[in-house]
């Protein structure tokens, strides 16, 4: 039989469900991997075994009915936690504790999933760096800011996690640990627990080695019914999207593009292309001065309090949004609302929009030491897509020439979550799994 933690959410549940395996037993197994790997990885910033264990124990007399009927579930630590630390990746709220728990993670445990701790996550996701290594490959980074439960998915800790996205946080990092990685349409899950960051842009990540298992933790989360495996009921136009700031990934994204259209065409998915409008090349640098001009707002205490303890990397993006003006601010919010307000026209009767998910494979350079990486890798690739406030899903589509996956993500409508979702299921089936060439870490 396949180690316990190997397997994906929806196959464990399966096996929950029969009583074939006990929520027990299945935590006690992502517990001795974390054992094995956490001194390799670094993706968890707090890990209690006696907690989760006691939880997982509670689940087992229960009915296994409920969706997420003890499945471990991993945590980014800008989410906060009643009965855990949350630091928000600041050494200002070292062992802190929240009152109550984030929105997301109250629906997931009434569900019934087990947190089994924090993960680590770059200083209020928000520009500095982390130790935390890729789950493939310690020599590589994880990326940011959604670095530590990456890393655990990746690495077979646990089979899906939450983290965050406000600029490229969920979909770079998948991308770099080779996963299914979902930024929702704006809104539709719940914040409240967040870290603030700015509330233009602030979302939920779904996180996981498997469609089925991003999709179950979605439908958790609204409430959806959710029926594993379903594909598009039509044929699918898929639109392929090269932008500008492509220009500044490397050969092997657009080596990624060319392999998911080939693989899709070859699945009988009518393939178009897709130019943008001029004005979209302004999109990148409008959403990084509204989320700098928010954070500004959104940290001005621990700016002001602790500005020594700030990592230098947030300090400036605090002083960059201290420095715009607010009617700069206001135009380039409605700037922003107009090229929403058009991406409907733009999309046209394509299904999907196609492009890069990420710059490339994830950068080399892990310190054996267990200092922070140099280089997290550029969210240019996810901006404006993320201003656009549109869902997206990052599929792996090939391994580069360091043998590191390198994603694609699918883009859809504000709302069409589930169409792109079940579009993103098809396209992991005609590319295939690229991850299984890669180094998995032993």
């Amino acid at each position: 039989m396949t180690n316990l933690n190997d397997l994906t959410a929806c196959d464990a549940l399966e096996l929950l469900r029969a009583r074939k395996v006990s929520a027990t037993e299945l935590v006690r197994a992502c517990l001795d991997r974390i054992a094995v790997q956490e001194s390799v990885i670094g993706a968890w910033t707090y890990l209690n075994p006696d907690q989760a264990l006691a939880a997982a124990k509670a689940c087992d007399t229960d009915v296994p009915t409920r969706p997420l009927h003890g499945l471990p579930l991993a945590v980014k630590d800008i989410l906060e936690t009643a009965d855990m630390p949350t630091a928000y990746g600041s050494p200002i709220y070292k062992d802190w504790r929240p009152r109550a728990d984030c929105a997301a993670v109250t629906i997931a445990r009434k569900a019934g999933a087990i947190v089994m701790g924090k993960t680590v996550t770059t200083e209020f996701a928000c520009g500095s760096f982390v130790r935390t290594a890729n789950g493939l490959n310690p020599d590589h980074t994880s990326g940011g800011s959604s670095a530590g439960s990456c890393a655990a998915v990746a690495s077979h800790m646990v089979s899906f996690a939450l983290g965050t996205q406000s600029a490229g946080c969920t979909i770079r990092p998948a991308s770099y640990n080779g996963l299914i990685g979902m930024r929702p349409s704006m809104g539709l899950i719940s914040v409240a627990g967040l870290k603030y960051l700015n509330g233009s842009f602030d979302t939920i990540g779904l996180i996981a080695r498997d469609v089925d298992d991003v999709e179950l933790l979605w439908s958790t989360q609204l409430g959806v019914p959710f029926i594993r495996g379903r594909l598009p009921v039509s044929k699918l136009k898929i639109a392929v999207c090269r932008p500008s700031w492509l220009d500044r990934a490397d050969a092997v994204a657009s080596a990624a593009i060319n392999a998911a259209v080939r693989s899709l065409a070859d699945a009988g998915v009518e393939i178009v292309r897709l130019d943008l409008p001029a004005y979209y090349d302004d999109l990148v640098p409008l959403h990084q001065d509204i989320q700098a001009f928010e954070a500004a707002r959104s940290y001005a205490w621990e700016y002001e309090t602790y500005p020594d303890m700030i990592d230098h990397r947030v300090r400036g993006i605090v002083e960059h949004g201290f420095s715009i003006p607010f009617d700069r601010y206001l135009a380039m919010m409605r700037q922003a609302r107009a090229a929403r307000e058009t991406f409907g026209d733009l999309i046209g009767d394509a299904d999907a929009i196609l492009t890069a998910a990420a710059p490339g494979e994830a950068p080399f350079g892990h310190n054996k030491l267990g200092a922070a990486f140099d280089d997290m890798g550029d969210t240019t690739q996810s901006r404006a897509w993320t201003l656009l406030h549109v869902p997206a899903v990052t599929v792996p589509a090939i391994c580069g020439p360091n043998n590191m996956p390198v994603g694609v993500q699918l883009i859809g409508r504000f709302g069409d979550d589930q169409k792109i979702l079940h579009i993103s299921r098809l396209a992991r089936d005609a590319i295939g799994d690229p991850v299984g060439a890669a180094k998995v870490v032993a």
